[in-house]
């Protein structure tokens, strides 16, 4: 059953995690699959800007051109803008391609006979300032002596249901609310302590006793339920609250990666309703006829549709 009211609110991250890049947050009175539905849509279906194709206008470096296209193509790009449009909905050139829809970024270098190279992403000279290597420092290849790299690199949004390089978060995922429960009077070792990876407990020396010092940093291995002795302490994971956490790779704000997935997936929800009622006012009024549910139109779907004799 989803409870009817759900409630999200903010963590605070550790200095590990004191990142403008990472979001943590608690989801409470959702059931998992709707966080697992969450993390799908923001991996798959928020888009962000990426290079998709490179014209090698000269290259006598030893590296291939594959190389250096599949190594462009990983560089996080500022995604943060909102008139450019998908190439493939783009009503300017229907999907060929202009500036209404792609961004070109170009490098150019050489080196003398004496001298060696390291190629940068802070090299690539976007004709759209609006759009460049969220990271200067990015290495992309090193030249030898007298060699020469021009290119020309267009980039364009996606998602990362075409490729990885579109997804706009370094790492993403979620866990149930840890819960410990200590039994009265019990007797533990230092060594119960020490077993647990993230310093979720205190040893309490003088009483032979734990305490919970950092609760949300347990990750629930239970490798200090295997310490202890039997049934001494518990540990649980509270399925009514769950903890996500998510990294941007810099292309899109943290924030906005939430809130344009909840957007898309509210859209998937809606086109899926109405995909579904037409469906079953088909099969009232034509019994022998099935019909397939699109739940989202700006996805191409594949296949024959289900057909009854």
């Amino acid at each position: 059953m989803i409870c009817s009211i759900m409630d999200v609110r903010n963590l605070p991250v550790s200095n590990a995690e004191s990142n403008p890049n990472i979001l943590k947050f608690i989801i409470t009175g959702a059931i998992p699959a709707f966080a697992n539905a969450l993390r799908r849509t923001i991996m798959s279906y928020v888009p962000t800007i990426a290079i998709d194709e490179v014209i090698m206008v000269e290259n006598n470096t030893a590296m291939f051109d594959e190389y250096i296209t599949h190594r462009l193509g990983l560089i996080p790009l500022n995604s943060d803008i909102d008139d450019l449009n998908l190439q493939s909905e783009c009503d300017v050139c229907d999907g060929a391609g202009c500036t209404s829809c792609t961004v070109t970024l170009t490098l150019t270098q050489e080196t003398d006979l004496s001298t060696s190279l390291i190629i940068k992403s802070s090299d690539l000279i976007p004709d759209d300032h609006r759009v460049y290597p969220i990271v200067d420092e990015i290495p992309i290849m090193k030249m030898g002596p007298d060699q020469r790299l021009i290119l020309e690199a267009v980039a364009r949004f996606g998602n990362g249901r075409e490729h990885a390089k579109w997804q706009p978060t370094a790492s993403i995922g979620f866990q149930y609310m840890p819960t410990i429960e200590i039994r009265p009077g019990s007797k533990f070792s230092k060594k119960v302590v020490e077993a647990c990876p993230r310093d979720v407990l205190d040893y309490d020396e003088k009483n032979q006793s734990i305490n919970i010092k950092d609760l949300l940093a347990c990750n629930l291995c239970m490798e200090c339920v295997e310490v202890a002795e039997e049934n001494a302490i518990e540990v649980k994971g509270d399925s009514t609250q769950i903890i996500f956490l998510l990294e941007t790779n810099g292309a899109l704000p943290v924030e906005n990666i939430v809130t344009k997935a909840s957007e898309i997936l509210v859209e998937m929800t809606e086109n899926f309703i109405e995909g579904f009622q037409e469906a079953v006012e088909l099969a009232e009024n034509e019994p022998n006829t099935m019909k397939r549910v699109v739940t989202f139109e700006r996805i191409p779907m594949t296949g024959k549709e289900y057909e009854t004799e």
